[in-house]
């Protein structure tokens, strides 16, 4: 058989065994491999004293049925779906969509805030199908790209601070801490097995974090820092604990534990801190008037004490008047902070002496006639309690319903994230998933009347307008590390490189 013929006998095989590879972009290294293993068997031959044409055909003969070997193949080199976690996903996105449009929020909110489900959606569909890819092929280009914006955001922020005049936009802040947990996971992952390289990306990565935290005072939340802190801190535990940081583990894990305390210190040090802290603890001995989240936290445990368990809260309209001014609250310990009625001819006058003295009354539009329970809830009930407003106008168990099937979004999402074998794509996806977690629990503790500073979103249902394009973009990178967890490898560059 001559050279040709082999050749085509050759390729008619890896032709049957590629083309049942679903992932076309595997094809081609599937089959370099084989037609490597195929030539070296092939020389082992011919060194026995066969001919080209006789080794070629042994070697062929010894591979086995092309389709099946391709099927084999394909099996373990797919694309994997994850249909559960993609309906209890689309399940909470279609619960968001509807509560942001259909309950009665304010003007604002009806005007505009559904419309982030159209950017958010195609985000996380993109991200879901090009996502990991992208990352591992641009992922230098990105490395530097990400830390341009870093700089510039700690540059607005900075000149914010000592300027007076805002050049930012507070809310990129928050989402601009939360997304450091992904991109500082990537960064010590391509360090891992270089000492130098790992120390400095942690010290890198220390110090622009306390630069950040800094410089951004004015505008970003302890609730940020400390889901940021939290979510890093978890996905350093799981690196170390699956084997991804080599080294004594016991030792890695006090390392990783130190660290945490030193980046926690601001939250620990400053006194906006330990407010924060105490506030969340016990609200009750952190409320000076109506407007403070402490007693709006007061004001939830209330209400949902009164809720019962199959219908909607049921109390009289005097009722709802003493909680929509405070009066239940502020009657037996200050008086002058409760609502002051805008049809009282003597309001503005009111409101002026007790602004002069340093009451902040809420102002009442409303009459015992009119008062419904939209009017008593806190300001930003649209947003910051739909768990609470769930149970307050169905009963605790559509509540603790809704509450289960976001509890399951979670259990589902780390079900599927400790299914990723590949190194770096699973302390992705587990980065990600810790920045969805954490605002979870911490936005379900404060429908439960326990407050951590700020209010962060619920993922997928609190729509937040920035957060359901941020959240998509993190929920994207999972689906997309574990979709491609068996077609796409660790890049080979992160190799050990010995330091000098």
């Amino acid at each position: 058989m001559n050279k040709n013929t082999s050749d085509s006998a050759v390729s008619h095989f890896l032709n049957e065994v590629t083309d049942q590879i679903s992932y076309h972009p595997l094809r081609p290294s599937i089959r370099q491999e084989l037609e490597s293993h195929i030539q070296d068997r092939m020389e082992e031959l011919e060194s026995k004293g066969l001919s080209s044409s006789d080794a070629e055909r042994q070697a062929l003969l010894g591979m086995g049925d092309s389709v099946v070997i391709g099927m084999e193949l394909n099996e373990a080199h797919k694309v994997q779906k994850s249909p559960q976690l993609a309906f209890i996903s689309a399940l909470l996105l279609l619960i968001g969509f509807i509560l942001s449009g259909f309950i009665q929020w304010t003007p604002e909110q009806m005007a505009n805030g559904f419309l982030y489900y159209i950017p958010g959606g195609i985000i996380l569909i993109f991200t879901v199908v090009k996502g990991y890819p992208l990352l591992i092929k641009y992922r230098k280009m990105l490395a530097i790209f990400v830390c341009f914006l870093y700089m510039a955001q700690i540059s607005l922020f900075s000149l914010t601070l000592y300027s007076g005049m805002r050049y930012s936009i507070p809310g990129t802040a928050y989402f601009a801490t939360l997304l450091f947990v992904p991109v500082i996971t990537v960064l010590l992952y391509c360090s891992r097995l270089n000492r130098r390289r790992f120390l400095t990306a942690a010290f890198c990565g220390a110090v622009v974090w306390m630069l950040f935290v800094y410089s951004s005072d004015l505008f970003t939340t302890d609730t940020a820092e400390l889901i940021f802190l939290l979510s890093t801190f978890g996905t350093i535990c799981f690196m170390i604990h699956r084997g991804i940081l080599s080294g004594r583990k016991n030792y890695l894990y006090s390392i990783a534990l130190a660290f945490l305390v030193f980046l926690g210190t601001p939250l620990i040090l400053t006194a906006s801190g330990r407010a924060n802290g105490k506030a969340f603890l016990f609200p009750q001995s952190s409320v000076h008037n109506i407007w403070d989240n402490t007693y709006n936290a007061l004001l939830i445990q209330e209400l949902l004490s009164k809720t019962p368990l199959t219908n909607g809260l049921d109390i009289t309209s005097e009722e709802m008047m003493s909680y929509g001014s405070g009066a239940w609250y502020f009657a037996s310990r200050d008086s002058q902070n409760i609502g002051i009625n805008t049809n009282d001819q003597e309001f503005q006058k009111k409101v002026d002496t007790l602004w002069e003295q340093g009451y902040r009354p809420r102002y009442i539009h409303y009459q015992v006639d009119d008062v419904t329970l939209w009017d008593i809830l806190p300001q930003h009930y649209h947003n910051d309690y739909l768990i609470a407003l769930c149970i307050f106008l169905f009963g605790w168990i559509p509540g603790l319903l809704l509450i289960s099937t976001i509890g399951l979004f979670y259990l589902l999402l780390f079900k599927y994230i400790t299914r990723i074998h590949g190194h770096l794509a699973s302390s992705l996806a587990f980065s990600c998933g810790q920045c969805l977690l954490w605002q979870g629990v911490l936005y379900i503790l404060g429908n439960f009347g326990y407050q951590y500073s700020v209010f962060p979103n619920l993922p997928l249902i609190s729509e937040g307008r920035l957060s359901i394009i941020v959240n998509m973009l993190l929920l994207g990178l999972i689906f997309s590390a574990y979709r491609y967890d068996q077609v796409i490898e660790d890049p080979g560059n992160y190799k050990h490189v010995t330091s000098g």
